[in-house]
């Protein structure tokens, strides 16, 4: 961290200084009461710049001043009041600036100055003038700041420079230029390639008169001073510019920053794509080009619920915000989850005009969620998931005129597989058998488990019993069609499994809800195998 020299014999200035320059924490600050203390201070310390107070108790002529400027410290001169006999030697000095001391403002402003020169030290200005002694004049004014000059005196030498030179920040401009153009000219050339922000442009003219300042202004010039004009003149609408300019750079980082790693978009009042961040396109695998002008449909996943988009355009239509969690699609068909956050956007008049969504990536965390409630070998879920997701499917399903049904089974006789054929041969059964229980979820929207060794369910919800029992017996049928060899099977030549389907209407209990089906399983295989038992809590008028 550089190192600021603060030379100010009031307790109360010097503490509101350095309060000031906690703000932005920029410098080690070091602190000095009197000269002496100063010329201490000095002899062990490298100091980048200095606010010094021009009248110290041990140092009323200035000493302090001259002192910095012959050791190269850029100064920030702080004074009592215009009427300081030392003020006009003072300003002729190659100082930053000077500030009087009247009111907070003058304080920050003398602080801003301060840390201005952590920009301005290197900063590459162009300076373009026909006239060599104007340019030294300017050069001298700007001297202090340690801007890294370029001089010009022609409107081609200009240009060269600027297109040598890409990080020129700032350019200070005369009227008059050498016999291939104007200033004018300049500014016209510098607009074609840069806006106002980009690359400010401080003129300087003799005067012309308002309707000519109004030209000016409306060529691009960011700013003028008219000749001849003082050095504080100058440096305060150079300040002005410089600052406007740092701003701009900052918020420009930021952008990049935002657009490089924030997942964002925003889209016209029908859902259509307007913008997109660099973030979002790698995520997502499409380009800008791609996706702006599409609708959002084409990120979203079919494993998405359409209840779930119909709240969320419900919802931030009638002018509110949406946050949730989706699951979207990436254009090589792979996924990603992200947690989003929905704001509308208002005219003046609040009508809706558009949306913006804010995304953050939370693929990992889903994964490991996925990985706490998923069976590893068969990728089905896990009896933790069934508990955990219980009440939400029973609560559904309770809320219009379908049947929960479960569905539990297992494999017939698996111990005498294993021991026959082996626990690696076994292993393939249960994945062979996952992958079929998972194919009957997909096309009936349920959800599909291993609860433990040989043990799956299916979870779903049903227009009836028959459909209920229909389901049950078709994945029956098509886990026999596999026609895995099984010697050791008393109900087949195959691998089988026996089923036990439960169904409920109305709100179920989880515990309830395995026990009955269990108690039904326990008869499928007490009844021979291979086969499904029912148990109905439905009245037999609706069955």
């Amino acid at each position: 961290m550089k190192k600021l020299l603060l030379i100010e014999d009031s307790k109360l200035f010097a503490k509101a200084i350095s309060r000031e320059l906690a703000v932005n924490n920029y410098f080690e600050v070091h602190h000095a009461a009197t000269m002496a203390e100063m010329i201490e201070l000095l002899e062990q310390n490298q100091y980048f710049v200095a606010i010094a107070d021009l009248v110290l108790p041990d140092a009323s002529s200035g000493e302090v001043i001259y002192k910095l400027i012959g050791l190269d410290i850029p100064v920030v001169s702080l004074t009592g009041s215009f009427a300081d006999s030392l003020q006009a030697s003072i300003t002729s000095l190659p100082i930053v600036d000077y500030v009087i001391k009247e009111s907070r403002n003058d304080i920050t402003y003398a602080v801003r100055l301060a840390e201005l020169m952590l920009f301005t030290q290197g900063m590459k200005v162009l300076v373009a003038n026909g006239c060599d002694k104007e340019s030294s004049i300017v050069a001298n004014h700007l001297l202090p700041y340690r801007f890294n000059l370029i001089f010009v005196s022609s409107l081609e030498q200009a240009k060269a420079e600027l297109e040598i030179h890409k990080d020129i920040a700032l350019v200070v401009c005369d009227q008059q230029l050498a016999n291939d153009g104007s200033g004018l000219d300049l500014v016209s050339a510098i607009r074609n390639e840069h806006d106002e922000l980009a690359l400010p442009v401080l003129f300087t003219l003799v005067e012309q008169g308002p309707a000519f300042d109004a030209k000016l202004l409306k060529s691009g010039v960011n700013d003028f001073v008219v000749k001849p004009f003082s050095r504080e003149e100058l440096a305060s609408r150079l300040v002005t510019q410089v600052s406007n300019r740092i701003r701009y750079k900052q918020i420009q980082n930021y952008a990049e920053t935002v657009d490089r790693y924030i997942i964002t978009s925003s889209t016209d009042e029908f859902g259509i794509i307007r913008s997109v961040s660099q973030a979002f396109c790698d995520i997502s695998g499409y380009s800008r080009e791609e996706l702006i002008g599409r609708n959002h449909n084409i990120v979203r996943h079919p494993d998405m619920k359409n209840a779930i988009y119909k709240e969320l355009w419900q919802t931030i239509s009638a002018g509110k915000s949406w946050q949730g969690e989706l699951k979207n699609r990436k254009k090589n068909g792979t996924h990603y989850w992200v947690d989003v956050h929905i704001d509308p956007l208002f005219d003046a008049n609040g009508i809706i005009v558009g949306y913006t969504a804010i995304r953050q990536d939370i693929t990992d965390k889903k994964y490991i969620e996925e990985l706490s409630v998923t069976d590893p070998m068969t990728g089905l879920y896990n009896r933790r998931h069934f508990n955990e997701a219980f009440a939400g499917v029973s609560a559904e399903v309770a809320q219009s005129d379908g049947y929960l049904a479960f569905l539990i089974f297992d494999v017939d006789h698996f111990k005498g597989y294993n021991d026959n054929y082996g626990h690696q041969a076994g292993d393939d059964v249960l994945i062979r058998i996952g992958g079929c229980v998972s194919a009957f979820a997909k096309k009936l929207s349920a959800l599909a488990y291993r609860l433990g060794g040989e043990e799956f369910a299916l979870l779903y919800k049903a227009g009836n019993q028959q459909q209920a029992e229909d389901v049950a017996e078709s994945l029956r049928a098509a886990i026999e069609s596999l026609e895995i060899e099984h010697r050791y099977n008393s109900a087949s030549a195959f691998v089988t499994a026996s089923f036990g389907l439960y169904l409920k209407q109305g709100a179920a209990k989880v515990s309830e809800t395995y026990k009955k089906g269990d108690e039904a399983l326990y008869q499928a295989k007490e009844s021979g195998r291979n086969r499904v038992v029912t148990q109905a809590a439905i009245p037999a008028d609706v069955q």
